[in-house]
């Protein structure tokens, strides 16, 4: 289960909305925490409804979650952790992709990644239904690698049959896949197994082998045991310095979301990952492997917009195709892959105001009629080009947002408001008054949407000051996206297009907008969400939830992206030089 993030409610009060306690915050802010926590996701409301509070969804697996907290005070130190992490199920398979070359099994469970045979992502003991299904994905993993030429080469290159062939793969694919060298007593333990009786046959002992390996503890676990006291001022007494082995392994999972690579490894056994200095050049050297950290920066954003938390309208909308024939359903994987394909294209080049800002797209001959370009000229891939700047600066003008926050039927300003107001600003906004999700616009004449809206949170007060005053302005900017997320400039209803409103972006006075341009340069100059995504980053990076000593780092990273130019890769790799990175203290007992 995953955590919705949102502010306290201390701050800027919203000026004029005396009946909404939802604020902008100007202070620090919450934001994402550790792995597989339950919480709130965000229904933002349904039909024509006024729901517009994050409700409870369910989210699994795949990198560490928001946390509903109070304001967080930075108090220097280094929060407790544990010494067992286990894998996610998404670092479970870039593992054994990299290592073996295995990206698809088939057990009792079903086919396709080896994640989805796997339990859901939990915290806590594991518990016998996991355990199971380890084994049975291990099984198969190991049965596919060496029943095949190519795979099996990962794994072993040498004849088993042949003499200290398998007391070498032992040590080599265990220093690999346990991330640090196999002691001598488990490079016996290992070669026990093939003293068993009845005997069995070199490949079926090399295969129990690997399948040993891929249920041992210390590779379903991120293993953090060195007792080595740290030495360097100004830490907590009890602090104890990671061993280089654990922190190559931080290293990889923190920006590869996978095993360490043969350079990190030999850093490693080098004894070279101990000083600050020598992790930074790692870290630097590893970010610009785009290959690599593709998939990591993508699922980190897909996280701070929502895209892995089920209770959000991500993906969960269809519509009208005799109102909007460009739609398919089909066409939501490629709707999602754009979205991918953006966030890692300008994190691996640009930097926070980017996100709000850059006019790159990603587009094939089905999702081309809806940017407005001519479907002729691309294929069935996604091919990268430069959209309408004016249009579509930043991510919120893409089809996979403005399409699955709007309804089945028409827009949404109050879906494409709230998402606006409480993920990008931190807006805590209430619950809303019972039974509102099912309020109806009263009848009449309407010429456009906005006017309709208008109407229905105008029905009484208990509506009016959440959304006329916080959630409705940025969704109306939007205005000019149709449900699928086309511009258009005539609303459906027949009326002009309105597009302006009064935004309050958290900092100054709130501002008149009159473009989504201007909505987006006012998202990524706000102090409030700048901080929200340097927590995002720093719990997603540490794999665990927002607290005091955390925040001191959070701030920083804050501080530097408030002040310009300052890439997004280059917030991983400072992320590496807190002393929480490479220093761990024991929780009390």
């Amino acid at each position: 289960m995953r955590h919705s993030i949102r502010t306290s409610v201390a701050g800027l009060l919203l000026a004029g909305v005396a009946s909404c306690s939802g604020v902008i915050n100007s202070g620090s802010t919450t934001g994402a925490g550790g792995s597989s926590s339950s919480g709130n996701g965000g229904n933002t409301g349904s039909g024509n409804g006024t729901g517009a509070t994050p409700g409870n969804g369910s989210n699994t697996g795949g990198s560490p979650t928001p946390s509903d907290t109070a304001d967080i005070p930075c108090t220097p130190g280094i929060p407790p952790t544990t010494q067992l992490r286990r894998l996610l199920n998404t670092q479970y398979d870039a593992t054994v992709r990299d290592l073996l070359g295995v990206t698809s099994v088939t057990t009792p469970e079903g086919s396709g990644p080896p994640s989805a045979s796997l339990y859901a992502d939990f915290t806590g003991p594991m518990v016998p239904d996991a355990w199971r299904i380890y084994q049975d994905v291990g099984a198969a993993i190991a049965k596919q690698v060496m029943a095949s030429s190519t795979l099996k080469t990962n794994f072993i290159s040498c004849d088993p049959a042949a003499s200290g062939c398998l007391q070498t793969t032992i040590q080599s694919f265990g220093r690999k896949i346990f991330r640090r060298p196999l002691t001598s007593t488990e490079v016996s333990q290992f070669q026990a197994l093939g003293t068993g009786t009845p005997a069995g046959t070199p490949a079926e002992v090399a295969e129990a082998v690997l399948f040993a390996f891929l249920v041992d503890p210390n590779f379903l676990y991120i293993v953090e045991t060195n007792t080595t006291p740290a030495t360097a001022s100004g830490l907590p007494a009890g602090a104890l310095q990671l061993s280089s082995y654990e922190v190559a392994a931080r290293l990889s999972y923190m920006l590869w979301g996978s095993a360490p690579d043969a350079m990190l490894n030999s850093a490693a056994d080098a004894n070279q990952l101990q000083t600050k200095a020598q992790i930074l050049a790692q870290a630097q050297r590893m970010v610009q492997q785009k290959d690599k950290t593709a998939a990591q920066l993508a699922a980190f954003h897909d996280h701070w917009v929502q895209m892995d938390n089920s209770g959000q309208h991500w993906w969960n909308i269809d519509h009208d195709t005799s109102l909007f024939p460009s739609y398919s359903t089909a066409d939501k994987p490629a709707y999602r892959a754009e979205m991918d394909d953006f966030f890692s294209t300008v994190a691996q080049t640009g930097q926070y105001q980017d996100l709000f800002l850059s006019n790159v797209g990603f587009v094939n001959k089905d999702t081309a009629p809806i940017y407005g370009l001519d479907p002729s000229q691309f294929g069935t891939n996604l091919t990268q080009v430069s959209l309408n700047a004016d249009q579509r600066p930043g991510f919120m003008t893409r089809i996979g947002f403005l399409s699955s926050y709007s309804h089945f039927s028409d827009t949404s300003p109050i879906l494409r408001g709230a998402f606006t107001v409480i993920y990008m600003l931190g807006v805590n906004v209430p619950p809303p008054p019972p039974g509102a999700a099912m309020k109806q616009a009263p009848p009449g004449d309407y010429k456009t949407n906005r006017e309709k809206v208008t109407a229905l949170v105008s029905q009484g007060t208990d509506c009016m000051g959440c959304h006329t005053g916080v959630i409705n302005p940025p969704g109306f900017v939007l205005e000019n996206f149709d449900s699928i997320g086309q511009w258009q400039t005539t609303d459906q209803l027949g009326g002009p297009i309105d597009a302006t409103a009064t935004v309050n972006f958290g900092y100054g006075s709130p501002q008149n907008v009159s473009s989504v341009t201007q909505l987006m340069q006012g998202l990524a100059a706000s102090p409030q969400g700048q901080a929200t995504y340097a927590q995002y980053w720093t719990a997603f990076a540490y794999g665990r939830d927002p607290n005091p000593q955390d925040q001191c780092v959070a701030n920083q990273i804050a501080k530097n992206i408030g002040n310009g130019n300052y890439p997004i890769l280059d917030i991983l790799s400072d992320l590496t030089q807190a002393d929480q990175f490479s220093v761990r203290v024991r929780a009390t007992p």
